[in-house]
């Protein structure tokens, strides 16, 4: 398989990174590492994210901003991603220029590439992409968007980057069931192509070849053609059917029109009175005389009980408070009556007829009765404040109640008095008017009776005529529907032969089309089989290698849906999440499973890894970096100094391994404008 080779980076203006800023990732001497070391927020996830954007271009950014849904301090916000000082020194773009390279398994048929992306960050909307790409041999530039696309997939397609192109931390909670993700493990295994075939198949087979040969009608094609002559002569006979009758209509519709015409001359001529008009008018009278008698009701409403309530002026007040004194002493009056004949029975009740041990001594029984005849007598006494001495105005509540709401409400109808007399006007002048009409209309009883016939026949003559213009309107509508279905019908019968040969041709190469399908689907199940069962051997056998868990398990498999389980030594097959992993033995499957799909990929891609050792138990860095991050051809690590020491003995084993050293150097404060990153070619002072 084909190796790519990601052979330079330049950063300008992005994040960090002010100014223009290149890393050569060229192979030296056959050693195919490369690390970069900074310490904590040294730009070192900026660097991955420069990298992955400008190989995938614009659509990387959505893929960004799904793999880091971390705290709003660490997630990714493209579009403050312009570095700070060059954005106060009035500079709107950032620029990602990558080269890439393809080498042949042989070392021929190389391909080279330089991907340029541009971004113009603005104020109040969203940063706008200008991506380009420059020939290697100097031939001229590439700007349509199809292409570049088209030329990234053929070096680096985007769903290698996808999955090697990451940070090792945070891709220990990767979801291999995902749809995404089988998407992506497919194309990188090649497996996609067999989808695609099978697509293809499936629509040319659903879609294509009914359409174009009508393979599904053969067998309608015979029966409606034998269908369609008799479909034929009955339509024509629903025409001849048809014309008759518009005929029938036609002499029908213009005697009726004729007798109209005569009866309008008639009228005219007598200037009769239309027998509707005179109704109408006299419905109009009625409805008036209705309006006018409720506007009188109203008015002698407001002048009868409105201004009498108006003119007590002051005294509407106290006649209120009066009221409302009276109603107070009527309910002390009622509770007093209703308590007082009850006293003795009360006392009866508590004192008489007690057993004789209960039965009090003369004296105390005097006491207690005398206490509680007071205590009851309290209930109504003293009598409630500002109640009346003497009921005068109302012997009960309830019209207390109804006249202090009249005193308050009362005149609410006083100001539209002018109104209501404005209209009683208006309405008594209409009913004089149209009074005046209808005597005019009834002048001539015998004029108005001849009218009254001519009118009548008129109406029926118009209710005629229009009944008959619908019917041959929809006579007419009828015979242009059925003339059109014989045009139809006899097109129909023509192509039916030929359409029945035709959809008998299409049969046949859908049935081959079929047994293509089901043959590709084949082979895809069993190659997915194979790889899987592959990338189930590599895994496992690095999983429990790495983590040193073979006493536990032989190793590992992932079924369809890439759900993993665990294969124990005594025969069990477990969940891989029953099992109770640490974060670091996650990362580790993770990184292994990496490691198997750039072993299967049709095209092997560069690593390119950000924190490699988080989470990493001490004993295991080094299986991780032998066994994983260093067996490729290119291995791009970002890492901080307490993960890879450059005074520790891992770095002095693994220094002959790495062709080039960056070390990034941050400057400032993060939140501020002169915030930016310096490199160096070393790691930490330490050179290869």
């Amino acid at each position: 398989m084909p190796d790519v080779y990601i052979d330079e980076l330049t950063l300008e203006n992005f994040g960090p990174y002010y100014g223009e800023h290149t890393f050569n990732f060229g192979t030296v001497e056959d050693r195919c590492g490369i690390l970069i070391g900074g310490k904590n927020g040294a730009g070192k996830t900026h660097l991955l994210r420069a990298l992955y954007l400008a190989v995938v271009g614009e659509a990387g950014v959505g893929d960004l901003k799904k793999v880091e849904p971390a705290s709003e301090a660490t997630r990714f916000v493209f579009e403050r991603s312009l570095n700070r000082r060059a954005q106060a020194e009035g500079e709107d773009t950032a620029r990602l220029q990558v080269k890439i390279s393809q080498i042949g398994e042989t070392g021929g048929g190389s391909r080279k590439a330089v991907l340029v992306r541009e971004i113009r960050h603005r104020p109040n909307s969203s940063p706008v992409w200008r991506s380009y790409a420059d020939r290697i041999d100097g031939s001229g530039r590439i700007e349509e968007e199809k292409h570049l696309a088209k030329l990234r997939d053929t070096l680096l397609p985007r769903h290698l980057a996808r999955f090697f192109f990451f940070d090792a931390e945070r891709g220990q909670n990767f979801n291999l069931g995902q749809q995404e993700i089988v998407e992506g493990i497919s194309r990188i295994l090649g497996l996609w192509s067999y989808d695609e075939l099978e697509t293809d198949l499936r629509n040319l087979i659903q879609n294509k070849i009914p359409r174009v040969f009508n393979a599904s009608g053969e067998y309608e094609a015979a029966q409606k053609l034998a269908d369609i002559s008799g479909r034929i002569v009955t339509t024509e006979k629903k025409l001849v059917a048809l014309r008759d009758e518009l005929k029938s209509v036609g002499l029908e519709l213009s005697e009726n029109q004729t007798e109209l015409d005569e009866v309008e001359d008639q009228l005219r001529s007598i200037g009769a009175v239309d027998p509707q008009e005179l109704n109408r008018a006299q419905t109009a009278r009625t409805e008036l005389a209705e309006t006018k008698a409720k506007l009188e009701t109203e008015l002698t409403s407001a002048w009868e009980q409105a201004m009498p309530v108006a003119l007590m002026g002051n005294y509407r007040g106290e006649l209120h408070d009066d009221l409302i004194r009276e109603e107070k002493r009527r309910e002390w009056e009622s509770s007093r009556a209703t308590v007082e004949p009850k006293i003795p029975q009360v006392k009866q009740d508590v004192f008489e007829k007690v057993p004789s041990e209960y039965r009090l001594a003369d004296d105390v029984y005097a006491f207690y009765a005398d206490r509680l005849e007071r205590a009851l007598h309290r209930l109504f006494h003293p009598p409630p404040e500002g109640m009346a001495e003497k009921i005068f105005i109302t012997d009960r509540n309830d019209r207390s109640a109804q006249i202090r709401v009249r005193l308050e409400t009362g005149t609410n109808s006083l100001p539209g008095v002018t109104e209501l007399c404005n209209r009683v006007e208006s309405v008594d002048a209409e009913l004089r008017e149209i009074d005046g009409r209808i005597r005019q209309l009834k002048q001539d009883a015998g004029t108005m009776e001849l009218g009254a016939k001519l009118h009548k026949r008129r109406g029926e003559l118009t209710t005629e005529c229009d009944h008959l213009e619908r019917k041959k309107k929809d006579i007419e509508q009828q015979s242009l529907t059925l003339e059109g279905d014989l045009q139809e019908q006899k097109r129909e019968e023509t192509n039916l032969t030929n359409l029945a040969n035709k959809a008998r041709q299409g049969r046949n190469l859908a049935a081959l089309a079929a047994s293509y399908r089901e043959a590709t689907k084949e082979i895809r199940v069993r190659a997915a089989d194979q790889l899987r069962q592959n990338i189930s051997e590599y895994v496992g056998e690095l999983w429990t290698e790495i983590t040193e868990r073979q006493r536990e398990f032989l190793g590992m498999e992932f079924d369809e849906n890439w759900n993993c389980w665990l294969l124990g030594r005594s025969g069990e097959r477990s969940s891989w999440e029953g099992a109770n992993t640490s974060a670091g033995q996650r990362q580790v499957r993770m990184l292994a499973f990496y490691e198997a799909l750039r072993r299967l990929a049709k095209v092997a891609p560069p690593l390119v890894v950000d924190t490699p050792l988080g989470r990493l138990d001490k004993e295991v860095k080094d299986s991780v970096l032998d066994r994983l991050y260093l067996t490729g051809h290119q291995t791009i690590i970002l890492t901080t100094n307490s993960e890879i020491d450059p005074d520790g003995p891992l770095f002095e084993r693994l220094r002959g391994r790495f062709g080039r050293m960056y070390t990034l150097h941050p400057h400032g404060r993060e939140d501020s404008a002169n915030y930016e990153v310096r490199v160096t070619n070393d790691y930490f002072g330490s050179r290869p």
